[in-house]
């Protein structure tokens, strides 16, 4: 009988059997996560803070949070994701996460684009008039009407203009031209 009590003592009154949200590190740690996804939920964004993590990681994670986290503010959800992801991630994978932030940041400072025109879309100028014209209508005969079989079963159709794919394949080539540079440097 006593021990009855002292689990009553011991309880926090929630009916629903959700935990209060986790006050101490330690606490934060020891919480588990969902085996499935809260599919009703809308995670935060973290794009906006840095991370040695990926933003879309935590964007994912936060629906397998337990209830009482989810409901926590974003820094609080942040902390317990954090929290995981470092318990469980190697330190190989976190250095290797960072080293790629590094290079990709060198690259964007450094890199001089060839065609401008590539950075900023203006369809007009990428894809040939029949395939934007099949878009805009959005109807089967539109569709119908830029595709050809030239085997049985195989439908093609154009898409982008010439030019485009020119420029395109120099912009990749100058780019693989500069990742060497880049390498080295």
């Amino acid at each position: 009988m006593s021990t009855d009590a002292s689990r009553k003592a011991n309880r926090n009154g929630n009916a629903n059997g959700l935990m209060p949200p986790p006050t101490t590190a330690a606490a934060r740690q020891k919480l588990r996560l969902r085996l499935n996804p809260s599919a009703d939920h809308k995670p935060e964004s973290y794009e906006d803070m840095q991370l040695e993590f990926s933003p879309l990681l935590f964007s994912s994670l936060e629906r397998y949070l337990p209830p009482a986290v989810l409901n926590s503010s974003r820094d609080a959800k942040f902390q317990v994701m954090r929290n995981i992801l470092t318990r469980y991630s190697p330190d190989g994978e976190r250095t290797r996460v960072q080293k790629h932030r590094e290079y990709r940041q060198k690259i964007i400072k450094n890199y001089q684009h060839l065609h401008k025109q590539l950075y900023t879309m203006h369809a007009e100028d990428f894809f040939v008039p029949s395939f934007l014209k099949a878009i805009k209508e959005n109807k089967e005969e539109s569709f119908r009407s830029i595709l050809a079989e030239p085997t049985p079963g195989v439908y093609v159709f154009d898409m982008l203009k010439p030019n485009f794919c020119e420029i395109l394949i120099s912009e990749n080539n100058a780019t693989k031209h500069n990742e060497q540079i880049w390498c080295c440097a």
